[in-house]
């Protein structure tokens, strides 16, 4: 490093730049562990919510879904509940959420009762979604250690996450539309020639054909854009933490060195 640049970074600010520098050199080396901890966080802030209303700490519970309202619909029939009847989890119809209180008018207000469970701050679909983004980034973790894996070809990524894009689209058509197509899924009983129960076909609860799809959609989602995103990411974080120690091992070297 010349005497002029050193005039430039001394002193206390020379000391802010190698403190930056090796933040950014941290973040370069553990961004995996900081995106799965994000992750983990968000999904598990999903679930304190109903934790909260059920423990009698509505204040804070309603903030939390207020905040996962941003990026979620919420919507009661298309969402799990901890502490219901059914055990673990629960979900319900639609007619099952109006009976216990809803405002059809405003069914994302509804949050649940004592007597059902109290739902997560995301439905059934971001549910799936946020699931597999973070046991995805576990697993690339853990293959991470025997080399640095290779992208999902872009194709494949399309292939996988087409099924999410036509489940929702057809989804929101039947919502704005008095069509009924995906509300009785007359199309899969013609396909699966009426082989499952009635009430796997029509509504929203778990075990029904719409639950599964948007379940399989989202997990195939997340997983995608994991096996996509994660083998960039993970080589243009390398670059930046290579980057940053450098500038760290020169901003260190002895005054005398040149």
């Amino acid at each position: 490093m010349t005497t002029q640049e050193r005039a430039v970074v001394t002193g206390r600010t020379r000391q802010i730049v190698i403190l930056l520098d090796r933040l950014v050199a941290w973040l370069g080396r553990h961004w995996l562990l900081t995106m799965n901890l994000f992750i983990g966080l968000y999904v598990g802030g999903a679930a304190l919510a109903p934790t909260l209303m059920a423990a009698g700490v509505e204040g804070p519970g309603r903030i939390l879904y207020t905040l996962y309202s941003f990026t979620c619909h919420q919507l009661p029939q298309r969402s799990y509940y901890l502490f219901g009847p059914q055990g673990f989890l629960s979900s319900y119809n639609l007619d099952q959420v109006l009976a216990a209180g809803a405002d059809i008018n405003n069914l994302r207000a509804f949050v649940g009762t004592p007597a059902m469970g109290f739902k997560l701050g995301n439905a059934h679909r971001l549910t799936a979604i946020y699931w597999s983004l973070f046991l995805g980034g576990l697993l690339f973790a853990l293959v991470r250690r025997r080399g640095r894996p290779k992208p999902l070809p872009a194709y494949v990524y399309l292939l996988l996450i087409a099924p999410m894009f036509f489940d929702g689209v057809t989804q929101m058509i039947n919502d704005v539309t008095p069509w009924g197509w995906r509300t009785y899924n007359a199309w899969a009983v013609w396909l699966t020639r009426g082989a499952f129960p009635q009430n796997f076909y029509v509504g929203t609860a778990i075990g029904s054909l719409n639950w599964l799809l948007r379940t399989v959609t989202g997990a195939l989602f997340g997983l995608a854009t994991v096996g996509l995103a994660y083998p960039y990411l993970d080589e243009g974080f390398t670059d930046i933490r290579e980057q940053a120690e450098r500038q760290v091992h020169r901003a260190e070297e002895p005054e005398g060195e040149v």
